[in-house]
């Protein structure tokens, strides 16, 4: 096992596997409800942004069971240093990680500058690649990891912790949670629909994103 290895399972261990793939599963499930109860996701159009729902929704369910304290991780739903969004980042041990969508375990996702620069703080690959370093050089202080995952029809297709190297588009370490939760006989539990309380919280969570959103945008025009 590789010293990254090592620490990306030491900050998301297996005893976390069952819950953050209920957390997956509950933000799909919380998603298509919105798109089935609110009308104008009921068009073509809104059907189309059933993706960009489910992530927002996926984001937002990891955050509130790291707020109750299901997750032991710290979360916070912060700004995008670029292009206006949101994102959930989680804290564990010496990692920070993002949520995204990919299209299999193995996949990186979809290149952005934003990802571009923070994936730089995993800086190990920035010497030759057969570079022998002194023990302990490898421990970065501030380890850069995402939480990835994907759909498959209906279905949950993968979820997986993955540090990138800084500039290429390859791992020092990953984890299949679905995989690993398997192997350790911690099968998630079966996700009940959302209630219509997670449901409110949800649209409220939307709401003010997208008041959020209108009103830096109103601030960098009177700027």
């Amino acid at each position: 096992m590789s010293i990254f290895q090592g620490q990306l399972e030491a900050a998301f261990p297996p005893s976390t596997d069952a819950t953050v793939i209920l957390g997956v599963q509950q933000g799909v499930l919380l998603a298509n409800a919105a798109v089935e109860n609110e009308l104008f996701l009921s068009t073509p159009v809104g059907r189309d942004l059933r993706g960009h729902l489910r992530r927002a929704a996926v984001l937002f369910r990891i955050h509130e069971l790291c707020k109750a304290g299901d997750l032991p991780f710290v979360s916070s739903i912060d700004r995008m240093p670029r292009g206006g969004g949101h994102w959930v980042e989680l804290h564990s041990g010496n990692f920070r990680a993002h949520i995204c969508r990919t299209d299999g375990p193995a996949a990186f996702p979809e290149d952005t500058p934003t990802r571009q620069g923070q994936r730089h703080s995993n800086q190990l690959d920035l010497f030759a690649d057969n570079v022998v370093l002194l023990p302990g050089a490898q421990d970065l202080a501030n380890c850069y990891a995402w939480l990835t995952f994907g759909i498959e029809g209906p279905a949950l297709g993968h979820i997986c912790w993955a540090m990138p190297k800084a500039t290429r588009d390859e791992w020092l370490a990953r984890i299949n949670v679905i995989e690993r939760a398997a192997r350790n006989a911690m099968p998630a539990k079966e996700p009940e629909a959302p209630t219509a309380a997670m449901r409110l919280r949800f649209r409220d969570h939307i709401e003010e994103s997208l008041q959020k959103g209108e009103d830096s945008g109103n601030a960098k025009t009177i700027e």
